[in-house]
């Protein structure tokens, strides 16, 4: 069911839940997503990477995203997930993604405006919503990897909004992309004030790995989307390996990949349900 990303963020944040935005890399994953979505009936952003799309071909994605839009009986949202790449980022906008994230946080503050205005404008006059991201939340995210890890200042986040109208705003809060080394340390008292600073939805990235505990405490605070990605790579490499060993003469791709399937639905729905989404498809 198509729907619109800042329309679905809102209400999320007057119900007080946040909608997971789920990363897929194939078929196997995207089904698992969906299927998640569709027994917990809540509403669902699936995201694609520029490397996964660049991997899986780009007209695939649009084709498997807009036909899960399509079919599905929940709202879902396409969205394209940290695109460094503009002209990238304006092909997806006109191939029918519902919403775009531009990632221009690790540059200068006046040159992530001055390029997030630039793709702001393209998509909303193409009816599509827009995500940028000021800090820097490091880690390893799509084939870029960044040690750095600056926190989110709260007086550039009221400025970067400002002058870039963005539909919303990621900030670095203590998460991290990839695989954690050590335990987060979720920044509650700057999600707290960044929320409270502005109408515009706040995002939390890198959240695979964090405590469940920790990010319901961010949602109360006001987040309202929560991108999770390793969880579920880690979810379908998992099954997918343990089918190969259980079945050392195997060779069915369609048995080991409804293995990863399987798997990929279970973790989402745990996500599902700690963001306290299920049951909200038709909360609107």
């Amino acid at each position: 069911m198509k729907t619109n990303f800042k329309k679905e963020l809102l209400i999320a944040k007057k119900g007080g839940y946040a909608i997971p935005a789920f990363n897929f890399d194939n078929m196997e994953m995207l089904k698992g997503i969906i299927e998640a979505a569709e027994e917990k009936k809540s509403p669902v952003i699936l995201m694609v990477t520029e490397s996964a799309a660049l991997y899986m071909g780009v007209d695939y994605v649009f084709s498997l995203g807009r036909k899960a839009v399509e079919l599905s009986s929940v709202p879902v949202i396409l969205h394209w997930d940290h695109g460094f790449d503009i002209d990238l980022i304006k092909r997806a906008i006109d191939s029918g993604f519902d919403s775009v994230m531009l990632d221009s946080s690790a540059k200068p503050f006046a040159i992530n405006v001055e390029e997030t205005k630039k793709v702001v404008e393209y998509a909303h006059k193409h009816g599509v919503c827009v995500e940028s991201e000021i800090g820097h939340v490091g880690g390893k995210e799509d084939d870029r990897e960044s040690n750095s890890q600056q926190y989110t200042n709260i007086k550039d986040a009221i400025e970067f909004n400002k002058q870039t109208n963005v539909d919303a705003l990621a900030i670095a809060a203590g998460t991290a992309h990839g695989i954690y080394k050590t335990k987060p340390d979720l920044q509650f008292k700057l999600i707290e004030d960044i929320v409270e600073s502005m109408e515009t939805p706040i995002v939390l990235h890198g959240s695979s790995g964090v405590p469940l505990i920790d990010l319901k405490k961010a949602i109360k605070l006001g987040i309202t989307k929560i991108n999770i990605g390793t969880d579920l790579k880690v979810a379908n490499a998992n099954a997918v390996r343990e089918w190969l060993v259980t079945n050392k003469d195997g060779y069915d791709a369609r048995k080991f990949g409804k293995a990863a399937i399987d798997a990929v639905k279970l973790a989402a729905i745990e996500k599902i349900v700690a963001f306290n989404s299920q049951d909200k498809a038709n909360n609107r």
